[in-house]
């Protein structure tokens, strides 16, 4: 017998329904009216998060109705006005199914944090653009433009929501300009860091000098190869191929969920380049009997990268070098290659974007060529482009 996965209750009228999964359908249980026997239904709907809200706003009201003989449409939902709260609830409930957990946990955050202390109990057709750009003053006085952004673009998102379900006409935070930032934020993006800031070649000299141990080699390793902190402290022994030179990578951790990486692109082998070579073999010498490439100081696995992040802040206070994210060690693999004149390419690759073009969006502009590294690159060009026609040219001209 199948075994029932997940499991919630629902009171409607004087009805208690018992919503449970099993053989990825939801199942309805409730008691009958007459003998208080249990009955079981299938409804025939498969188990998602949209499906769920589909279970309680319409199949339950129609067993309501036909028990009761009366006409129930669950609070006139054509005509219900909504608060904000109301609907961030279903719409959390749609949108966990299409985001990692961790995703839609860390935006949940931001919506009851940032959001739902202001306009949680107001009727959303009610809220006015005057409203927002208020609210977004006043948490532009407290935290950075980017940080805004990104709860701004939480509340975007469920506003946009609320427009193609019908519940309100406009979005009306469309009205309210946005704070300036490095770049636009989607719901999608929020687990990326935009605060693009790579280190110099000078600058991680110092920082590797300063350190020691498995936080030397991880800082080694991230900046030689680009890969994200989470899917490094995911990293198994049995992904490193030495002989190849190659890295498997195809699993992360991010606040203690396990699971498959970002995208399909991030699903990737990569190159091995010397530097990396050299901090996974430093690393092998401390964890190489175990299974796991980066073990905690209490030789434990890391499900979180955040405190190898407060080690590396400390780390640049104490050297005077401008506290940043760890991130920027994957911006500075990238910048400074693009910038070297490196395949743009292979480092999209290695990256694990899903395009170029996504690489292009967030490098170019710290792409930096010092004027004779410039003409050199122009005389390369002009050696394989046209070069044959120039020479026939040059002969006329004579």
């Amino acid at each position: 017998m199948a075994k029932s996965k997940k499991r919630e209750k629902v009171n409607y009228l004087e009805y208690t329904f018992t919503i449970f999964e099993k053989y990825d359908i939801w199942q309805i249980s409730f008691k009958n009216p007459k003998d208080g026997s249990m009955i079981k239904r299938s409804t025939k709907l498969a188990a998602t998060p949209s499906n769920l809200i589909s279970v309680k706003k319409e199949i339950i009201p129609q067993i309501v109705e036909a028990l009761t003989g009366k006409i129930t449409n669950f609070e006139d939902e054509e005509n219900k006005e909504y608060t904000v709260e109301e609907w961030t609830e279903d719409f959390f409930l749609a949108y966990k199914g299409t985001v990692r957990p961790h995703v839609a946990k860390r935006n949940l955050g931001h919506f009851n944090r940032h959001i739902k202390p202001y306009f949680g109990h107001r009727i959303i057709t009610s809220i006015k653009p005057i409203e927002l750009e208020k609210w977004q003053n006043q948490l532009l006085q407290k935290y950075k433009n980017s940080t805004v952004v990104k709860y701004r673009s939480v509340f975007m998102s469920i506003l946009d929501n609320a427009t193609e379900n019908d519940v309100i006409q406009k979005n009306p935070l469309r009205k309210v300009k946005s704070p300036k930032t490095i770049k636009k934020v989607t719901m999608n993006d929020i687990d990326i860091d935009i605060d693009i800031f790579p280190f110099s070649e000078k600058e991680i000299k110092i920082i590797l000098e300063n350190t020691n141990g498995y936080l030397k080699n991880f800082i080694m390793l991230m900046f030689s190869s680009g890969i994200r902190p989470g899917e490094i402290i995911a990293l198994l022994w049995k992904d490193i191929d030495f002989d190849k030179k190659q890295i498997s990578i195809y699993k992360t951790i991010v606040n203690s969920h396990k699971g498959p990486v970002k995208t399909l692109a991030s699903k990737r082998k990569i190159d091995m380049l010397p530097m990396a070579e050299f901090a996974l073999k430093k690393q092998f010498e401390l964890t190489g009997y175990q299974e796991i490439v980066f073990l905690s100081s209490f030789h434990k696995q890391f499900y979180s990268h955040d405190i190898i992040g407060v080690h590396f802040k400390k780390v640049l206070k104490k050297v005077n070098i401008q506290v940043r994210k760890l991130y920027n060690l994957r911006h500075t693999f990238a910048s400074q290659l693009i910038s070297k004149g490196e395949d743009i390419t292979w480092v999209s690759k290695t990256l694990g974007h899903e395009s170029v073009q996504t690489t292009l969006k967030y490098y170019t502009k710290y792409i930096i060529k010092e004027e004779d590294a410039r003409i050199e690159n122009i005389s390369k060009i002009g050696a394989n482009f046209g070069a044959n026609i120039l020479e026939e040219a040059q002969k006329l001209d004579k």
